[in-house]
């Protein structure tokens, strides 16, 4: 348990066989505060304690970190970035350094630190070209002198805050019988209370609608009607509403129930490529998916920075593509650190390697579809493919085939990526992609069909492919010379069609990112148009999905201000999360309904083929974090993803988010608590919380975090001369940030 909480914030290093010496080395991360510089510009400065263990001295510091200037401040200290998110510091002074003797090292980084999923991660040594066992420590980042280099710009929601939102969230509704979410479309109770049969027959239907089903539930039978292709999905959710419906004595009402869905695709994303999430932590998330009435589980298993499934025909894929590590050259058989790990490529205890074989996918669509999920795997291309394109490149350097090379020899293009990266676009001018696209196609089509489960559909990304990415390709040139192009937009729209194509000779469908649907030529759209299953929209809510839309191609309301999970729900330092696309609390997915994620006429309404959640994995390091970014925002995208448009006022939706904790807790799931409120009211310090009565309020009054051994409030108290009062609210396995109140 304990390896798993420190694997979980990323405090273990380098536990593999690769690793030079089992003595216990240590790194302590802070932050010295932001700042200004000389020039106005906001800086920060990060120390990092290193204490050697039995070896003493080494050479080098690796960390990932999201990447951003920095400097050392001791001029003997040299600074290199292995990896857009991957850095290294040398020394001297590592060197000498003795057994238990800490060395410091200080770098001034340009920006300012306002949340934790900013600061370094996977920190680790290396002596002799080895990573060495190493300890990770992170340091809380909760006092305002830490975060804000001015008082007007102090994010942080402080203790009284937190008590006033916990005050207006506080609510005593819960689902009435029946009504969990999402909301069923019609309840009529028929009569006296009885007690809660047990499901006994299901029968199939013919209707229209997306999963219609309705039942009776009399005093000794539950009988379901429905056109679902997954009745015993239908049946076990009947059956979990009967239940949750009991009270005290076990009795519900006797009643008539109708549903069925407003979207056909109703999708939880999440991305295993940017770090792991085994096998059976995917299951525990797919019966998750499956309690809320989810059916797609749109699985990001390739990207630049991993490629997590077998494909027999291309080992190199995962043999490469499925393992990080450090190392100051790509001609090796892994791929560059990034995001998490501890430098070795063959640590099992990290979610920077690992992948799922033939067997373990195969038992996971068999699982996922027993549940009524399909799985749609994505391998986000040409962009967002470093992982692959290394693999195919190391192929090439050990057996010569330069067939599948998805780059070409002496290309000089310079590009940077939304992620930093400078090399990790195929080229659309190339065999090597489509030759390497029919491959991957074919295998996944014998995976799926050995697991006798249909492939729904393969999402080939499509997104962000930035400018000049092919302006010193030969290749690219004379291509775009040869057919007319005028812009390298055409060039992308090329590949698309080329794999589209490909697809479409093996009877399989594809998806992609709202940059395949739009600003493209008329005949493109009538080429790939029917070959496309779902366009997601990812940018903030606005034009782009009634442009996808109107232009006939089936979209999915995916946007990053509603439905991206990696997001944070607070401004608060300590909560992880990224903050691009604002802050994303658990309210953001229930109100994004068709009218706000798609502001058009019915008839391009209509068009509208699912909504889905996306959890990028950036930020993730175990399931109990993949658990807290999607509960319980899960309960709104699933109320959305059923019904089209607003039904349940916020305060129902929180009443109902607060019945379910106990469940998620029952089944040893982590969720997001929101932080505990601190108020001094005539001398005495008053705490509350925002579930009525959830929890376990825990405190502090020396300045340290509270810890689940703290002291347990049970009623205002004097705070007897302290400075600072500090709260958690505790709900194992979850726990909220921390409250500060300055007295």
């Amino acid at each position: 348990m304990l390896k798993h909480s420190l694997l979980a914030l990323g405090l273990i290093a380098c536990m593999g066989p690769a690793c030079s010496s089992v003595s216990e080395n240590t790194v302590v991360w802070e932050t010295l505060g932001n700042s200004v510089d000389a020039d106005g510009n906001p800086v920060y400065t990060q120390r990092f304690t290193v204490t050697p263990g039995a070896d003493g001295g080494f050479d080098r510091l690796a960390f990932c970190m999201f990447k951003r200037g920095m400097s050392p401040v001791d001029p003997q200290d040299t600074l290199i970035e292995l990896l857009p998110g991957y850095f290294a510091v040398g020394s001297p002074r590592f060197a000498e350094a003795r057994k238990g003797e800490p060395v410091v090292v200080d770098l001034v980084t340009r920006g300012s630190l306002r949340h934790i999923s900013y600061a370094p991660d996977g920190m680790h040594l290396v002596a002799d070209g080895k990573t060495i066992r190493t300890v990770n420590t992170r340091k809380p980042i909760t006092a305002t002198r830490e975060m804000y280099s001015t008082p007007d710009a102090d994010g942080m929601i402080y203790g009284d805050e937190a008590f006033a939102i916990n005050d207006s969230l506080r609510t005593t509704l819960r689902p009435a019988a029946y009504c969990q979410i999402p909301t069923p479309k019609n309840v009529r109770l028929t009569g006296a209370s009885v007690k809660a049969p047990k499901a006994t027959a299901v029968h199939t239907i013919a209707d229209d609608r997306h999963d219609y089903w309705r039942a009776t539930v009399t005093a000794d039978s539950i009988v379901v009607y429905t056109n679902s292709n997954h009745p015993g999905a239908i049946l076990a959710d009947v059956q979990r509403r009967v239940e949750e419906s009991a009270d005290a004595g076990g009795l519900v009402p006797t009643a008539e129930i109708e549903d069925w869905a407003d979207y056909a695709y109703r999708a939880l994303m999440i991305d295993v490529a940017r770090n792991f999430t085994g096998k059976d932590d995917m299951k525990h998330i797919i019966g998750l998916m499956a309690r809320y009435g989810l059916n797609t589980l749109h699985f990001h298993v390739g990207d630049d920075e991993g490629w997590r499934v077998e494909i027999p025909a291309l080992p190199e894929l995962t043999a490469v593509g499925a393992r990080r590590g450090y190392t100051t050259t790509d001609d090796v058989d892994f791929l560059k650190g990034i995001y998490s790990g501890d430098g070795n490529p063959d640590a099992t205890d990290t979610p920077a390697n690992g992948y799922y074989t033939v067997d373990e996918y195969i038992e996971l669509l068999r699982y996922a579809d027993s549940l009524g999920v399909a799985v749609v795997p994505e391998f986000d291309s040409p962009g967002h493919s470093r992982a692959a394109i290394r693999a195919m490149e190391h192929r090439y350097r050990t057996t010569g085939d330069a067939s599948l090379r998805l780059i070409q020899e002496g290309d000089t293009s310079r590009y940077t990526s939304a992620q930093d990266f400078h090399d990790n676009i195929m080229n659309p001018a190339l065999e090597g992609p489509y030759k390497f696209w029919g491959i991957v196609f074919d295998g996944l089509a014998d995976i799926y069909a050995k697991a006798g489960v249909p492939m729904p559909v393969v999402h080939i990304g499509g997104d962000e492919v930035p400018r000049h990415a092919w302006d010193g390709s030969e290749a690219a040139n004379k291509l775009m010379a040869e057919k007319g192009l005028t812009h390298q937009r055409e060039l992308h729209a090329l590949f698309v069609e080329r794999v589209a194509a490909e697809a479409a000779k093996r009877g399989i469908k594809i998806a992609g990112w709202q940059e395949i649907a739009l600003g493209h030529s008329k005949a493109y759209d009538e080429a790939v148009r029917p070959v496309i299953a779902a366009v997601n929209c990812w940018t903030n809510a606005g034009n782009k999905g009634p442009a996808i839309a109107g232009n006939g191609y089936p979209l999915v309301l995916s946007n990053v201000d509603y439905l991206y999970f990696d997001q944070t729900p607070t401004s608060h330092p300590e909560e992880p999360g990224l903050t691009w696309g604002g802050i994303v609390d658990e309210f953001r997915p229930l109100h994004a309904t068709v009218d706000v994620l798609c502001p058009a006429p019915a008839e391009v309404q209509a068009r509208v083929y699912g909504v889905s959640g996306q959890l990028f994995a950036e930020t993730v390091r175990s399931r109990a974090m993949v658990e807290r970014y999607i509960l319980p925002r899960l309960l709104g995208l699933a109320e959305r993803a059923h019904n089209a448009r607003t039904t349940i006022s916020d305060a129902e939706y929180f009443g109902a988010l607060t019945a379910e904790m106990p469940r998620w807790q029952a089944i040893g799931s982590d969720f997001y608590l929101r932080q505990p409120g601190i108020r001094l009211v005539d001398g005495k310090i008053e705490m509350n919380e925002a579930y009525g009565g959830f929890g376990e309020i825990r405190y502090t009054l020396d300045g340290s975090q509270p810890t689940a051994e703290s002291t347990l409030y049970t009623g205002p108290f004097d705070p007897a001369g302290a400075k600072q009062v500090r709260a958690r609210l505790f709900a194992a396995p979850a726990q909220s940030v921390t409250s500060i109140l300055n007295l």
